[in-house]
């Protein structure tokens, strides 16, 4: 297959999948709408498709089906001068971890401050079965302020490699257990599904280019389209992306076995 037809077959892809739906996110859980990784906040989020380091952990669990080695990553982003958003994501082959956080920290109001917390947990695996990897994405949320409760979901997810393109599916929300909070009020994870694509090129050694698209939230109340680009030169990497909000910026240096990622979104 030729690089402009691949450019057409995955344009056309996206194309459809969007028009399929006048939708998008559905997201109960806030924490979960962030991600855990600055690499993909810098493409915009369009990372189902790629997800080829550890946050696949998060973004496509099927990602952890070609994942090599032990990688250890963490997330940290304040926003308003207080909102704070942290991760720890551990991932190895086939199986991938994290933990995460949010804290509104003290919301002023008439009758005193307000306080909005929450963690979450993710467990993922990824099995490989040749050029198809199937994933199991585990979600835990548990809500302490201002009122408690908690609530489990599964999402299932796909990933096809195959001559420089990835196609990645997570369908969020497959199966769950709604928030039960402790005043008896319950608040349902909602369905919806992520269907990405990455083309891959490699024009002269050292030099790594992806472009990445995403159809997030279909068949859910509403949807957005994600596109990333990504340029790796050497150790250097630099990203441009559009999240269905606004533009996205990232930069990325590696030294040796460490990598510091930087986002704008």
């Amino acid at each position: 297959m030729s690089r402009w037809a691949r450019v057409v077959a995955i344009a056309s892809l996206i194309a459809v999948a969007f028009a399929g739906s006048a939708f998008g996110v559905e997201n109960v859980g806030g924490i979960f709408a962030i991600g855990t990784s600055a690499r993909a906040q810098g493409l915009g989020g369009a990372f189902c498709a790629l997800a080829d380091d550890e946050g696949a952990v998060f973004h496509n669990p099927a990602g952890l089906s070609g994942y090599t080695g032990v990688g250890l990553s963490s997330l940290f982003i304040q926003q308003f001068g207080g909102v704070a958003y942290g991760t720890v994501t551990l991932a190895a082959p086939y199986v991938g971890f994290s933990a995460s956080f949010l804290d509104s920290g003290a919301i002023p109001t008439d009758e005193g401050s307000f306080r909005y917390t929450s963690q979450g947990i993710t467990g993922s695996l990824g099995i490989p079965i040749g050029p198809v990897g199937i994933g199991l994405r585990w979600r835990f949320l548990r809500v302490s302020s201002p009122a408690s409760g908690q609530g489990w979901a599964l999402d299932p997810a796909l990933m096809v490699v195959a001559e420089g393109i990835r196609i990645g599916l997570l369908y969020e929300g497959a199966f769950s257990s709604p928030i039960s909070y402790a005043s008896g009020t319950q608040e349902a994870f909602g369905r919806s599904l992520r269907l990405g694509a990455a083309l891959q090129l490699e024009p002269a050694h050292g030099v790594l280019w992806n472009a990445c698209f995403e159809a997030v939230g279909l068949f859910s109340s509403t949807s957005s389209l994600a596109v990333g680009l990504e340029t790796w030169i050497g150790v250097v990497g630099a990203r441009v992306g559009f999240d269905g909000r606004g533009p996205t910026f990232g930069l990325s240096v590696r030294f040796m076995a460490l990598e510091i990622d930087w986002a704008y979104a």
